[in-house]
């Protein structure tokens, strides 16, 4: 703001124009430091101090922290810097701090790898760092909350119902999460419902129990779960397993996986790894992006899948190598044995399988992996390693052998991958995966061998991406998938996008082509609207303008073609409050000259989320609807949450009073009737920020404390109390017998004489905490007392900052 008022000052910024440095006789003239103008010469940069910005690790937003500058506008890296981002502190000292907490670590010299990005103009600091830098997990009791039981339910119900001349189409699905903690112990069990046309099936996921083991720092798995090991991570079993805290963290959604693609209407998104279905969910038209998702293993691939709303769905897969440098691997030691749960198509009995690897670092900036597993017809070793070249280059390289005894067939499989941040504002990442003939699976070990089965096996898998963001031009990006086949055929996958803002409006221009694979399945409920699904398989290219009509409001315009369909559209949306923000949209096929119409409502009504909406063209309506949210059973009652309730969760306590929002980790949450609301997630082992929005609570309400910071350890169950405070303050009006307002001055007494306050002009007293039924006494100028008895029988209203009320004084 100081720098925008300087740029204000009359010939100082025509200075800059000409580029003669600024006019130090004028910055004199108005009693402006002149060592100013190097400061406003420079680059935009940070001033010195201390300052609050946003801080993402590896791409992880960590959320606001008191940050240091020099005056070069240099972060410190402070203590409190490197706690919150979960960082090392290494011994070394830059610069000696008044107190010891004020003094800045030489973090950036110890992990030379690391990459620090400054944005004063969005106030964040953003750091990408080598695993080394990170912090191990604080195990010990003293450190983190403990214990604590608690009961859960999470729910993601979704639905589509289509009404059209070839007849109704209805489909809808049902993730639910159910389970509890007890004594650090995490239960959890998870499944899948889906009716599609009255056709209906049920996937159980996952059922298991969880717990940390302090002693060997890692975390024990038992029950029906998906083995999480960095080199034959996927397989769906029925036994335990053991692994690294830091691997259960990073595939449970704090990665940087990020998945996108273009919806050429309101559609239906799943997502499958190892067949098994992690994510769903409902995108509006337009380009959409998935970030946060629940990875099972950082091994196998995703399926993505987009159903529009006729049922036409086209797919593609994100391969595991292209997310190698974002689900990175945890040192330590992993194991798993168990039954494997899926049966193959040969009826034979599914194999009991025993897997162990070992990750180990080597040196500063590498780290080696070593592994096996075996079954009684299977057999498979592999390797990885990964390190970082001239302190910006990440190269990561895993080989996996296999050898099928049922079958006599033997192979191999190997990837190699590699990201660098090419400039400060640029990311490129390459991956490349190959595999022989007889590579096999364990699941394809008890399968036959057919010619066709070998044939559909991926031969080689390429990936590319990269994302450039230039003040000037705009921000790049593009991202690449290539797979061929043993048969020769190819799928290839583009998504590229540029977007840039002028001032407040903004241009996007998004393509997505997809060649080769399967055809769509169609909806054959629209006979009449079968469209030519070999438009799913080409170019799709939408240009679209966003402009802000303010309050909230934006009105988008776009012209999108696909195949040989031309359509145009706009769309008004509006982000009314912290509840409720809503679209509408009207669309029409050039080619076709038919014209659609949509509208879009999303709800949080504090305690759940609901999406509602309906579109309508010439030949169908369509309605869609979504319904989110947990419940969490405890001590004290049910209380009801918008967001999913994770692993380490708890409930916050603001008194008796309704309404008050806190912001948590998960977001702003509101308390119930009871003064309740839930944590939904706090991150094991990790400071976390409690606040309670102090302007949303009644005004006669105070709180002696409203920010608590908590440590959890992973599977407690927390409990945050706010102390309230009820303040009653009353304005009185005072007036003698006579009708005369008492005189100014004269002092006030309460009980057992205690002195309160004196009188104001006009007979005025302000009473700042009234707690119970009480007289007054008034000592007047003459020495003589009245009695004020005040009138408390009205309940007094929580909104109000004070009552208003009048008195008579009785003399004594």
């Amino acid at each position: 703001m100081g720098l925008a008022v300087l740029w204000g000052l009359p010939g100082l910024a025509s200075a800059m124009a000409l580029g003669e440095g600024f006019d130090l006789a004028a910055l004199t003239a108005y009693g402006i430091d002149t060592k100013i103008s190097d400061y406003l010469r420079r680059a935009p940069r940070f001033r010195e101090g201390v300052q609050v910005v946003g801080l993402r690790v590896n791409g992880n937003p960590v959320g606001l922290v008191d940050a240091r500058f020099d005056q070069q506008g240099q972060l410190c890296f402070t203590p409190g810097l490197l706690e919150k981002a979960g960082l090392v502190k290494p011994s070394g000292i830059i610069r000696e701090g008044i107190t010891p907490d004020q003094a800045c670590h030489d973090f950036l010299g110890t992990f030379a790898a690391t990459v620090l990005r400054l944005h004063p103009g969005r106030d964040e600091v953003s750091l990408v760092v080598p695993t080394q830098s990170l912090r191990e997990p604080q195990w010990e009791a003293g450190d983190s909350s403990q214990g604590g039981a608690a009961a859960l339910f999470n729910y993601d119900v979704l639905g589509f119902d289509t009404r059209s001349r070839g007849g109704p189409s209805r489909f809808a699905s049902a993730y639910t999460e159910a389970g509890f903690n007890l004594g650090d112990w995490i239960v959890r069990s998870r499944q899948f419902y889906v009716s599609d046309n009255g056709e209906s099936r049920t996937e159980h996921l996952h059922a298991y129990a969880q717990r940390d083991i302090a002693a060997l720092q890692s975390t024990f798995q038992v029950g029906q779960l998906s083995s999480n090991n960095p080199l034959f991570g996927g397989i769906q079993l029925s036994g335990f397993q053991l692994s690294p805290d830091g691997q259960s963290r990073t595939l449970a959604g704090s990665n940087d996986v990020v998945v996108e693609g273009l919806a050429q209407s309101q559609s239906r998104i799943e997502v499958r790894q190892s067949g098994v279905m992690i994510h769903s969910t409902l995108v509006p038209e337009g380009p959409f992006r998935l970030t946060g998702l629940s990875l099972f293993n950082g091994t196998s691939d995703l399926e993505v899948s987009v159903i529009d709303r006729w049922g036409a769905k086209r797919s593609f897969v994100v391969p595991a190598a292209s997310f190698g440098g974002v689900a990175p691997v945890t040192p330590g030691y992993y194991f798993s044995m168990g039954k494997v749960r899926e049966t193959s198509i040969d009826g034979a009995q599914s194999p009991v399988v025993a897997m162990g690897s070992g990750t180990w670092g080597v040196g500063r900036e590498a780290s080696m992996g070593f592994g096996l597993l075996s079954t009684d017809d299977y057999h498979a070793a592999g390797g990885n390693l990964s390190s970082v070249f001239f302190q910006r280059v990440a190269v990561g390289a895993r080989h996996t052998l296999s050898r099928d005894d049922r079958h006599g067939v033997s192979g191999s499989r190997s990837t190699l991958s590699l990201s660098s941040p090419l400039h400060a504002n640029s990311d490129l990442s390459l991956s490349a995966t190959s595999q022989t003939r007889g590579y096999r699976e364990v699941l394809d070990a008890g399968q036959s061998s057919r010619v066709d089965d070998l044939d559909s096996h991926f031969k080689n898998q390429y990936t590319a991406g990269f994302s450039w963001v230039d003040p000037a031009l705009g921000g790049f990006s593009l991202g690449y998938t290539r797979s061929s086949q043993f048969d020769g055929r190819s799928v290839e996958h583009v998504f590229a996008s540029w977007t840039k803002s002028f001032g407040a409006t903004t241009v996007a221009l998004v393509a997505d082509s997809q060649v080769g694979g399967a055809r769509p399945v169609h909806d054959t409920a629209l006979a009449g609207r079968r469209r030519d699904m070999s438009q799913d398989n080409g170019v799709s290219v939408r240009l679209q303008l966003s402009v802000p009509l303010g309050g909230g409001r934006r009105v988008t315009t776009y012209a999108s073609r696909r195949g040989d369909k031309l359509n145009t559209g706009a769309g008004l949306s509006e982000w009314v409050n912290d509840y409720v923000n809503y679209e509408v949209g009207v669309e029409r096929d050039l080619r076709g000259r038919e014209q659609s119409v949509r509208g879009q409502v999303n709800v949080m009504p504090r305690y759940t989320r609901v999406g509602l909406g309906i579109s309508r063209d010439p030949l169908s309506t369509s309605y869609s609807g979504q319904l989110q949210g947990g419940v969490v059973a405890h001590e004290h009652g049910l209380t009801f949450s918008p967001y999913t309730v994770q692993d380490t969760f708890g409930i916050v306590s603001v008194g008796d009073i309704g309404s008050a929002k806190v912001d948590t980790p998960q977001g702003p949450v509101w308390t119930d009737f009871r003064g309740q609301a839930v944590i939904a997630g706090l991150p094991a082992y990790t400071p976390s920020r409690i606040e309670v929005q102090t302007r949303s609570l009644p005004k006669r309400i105070d709180l002696k404390n409203g920010t608590k910071v908590l440590s959890a350890g992973r599977g407690s169950f927390n409990t945050v109390d706010f102390d309230v405070v009820k303040v009653r303050r009353v304005l009185l009006q005072a007036h003698d017998q006579q009708g005369r307002p008492l005189p100014q001055g004269a002092s006030v007494f309460g009980k057992d004489n205690g002195f309160l306050t004196s009188v104001a002009g006009e007979g005025m007293i302000f009473l700042s905490n009234v707690n119970e039924l009480q007289s007054l006494q008034v000592s007047l100028p003459d020495s003589s007392t009245c009695l004020l008895h005040l009138n408390s029988e009205v309940e007094p209203d929580d909104d109000k900052l004070y009552e208003t009320t009048s008195a008579v004084c009785h003399v004594r």
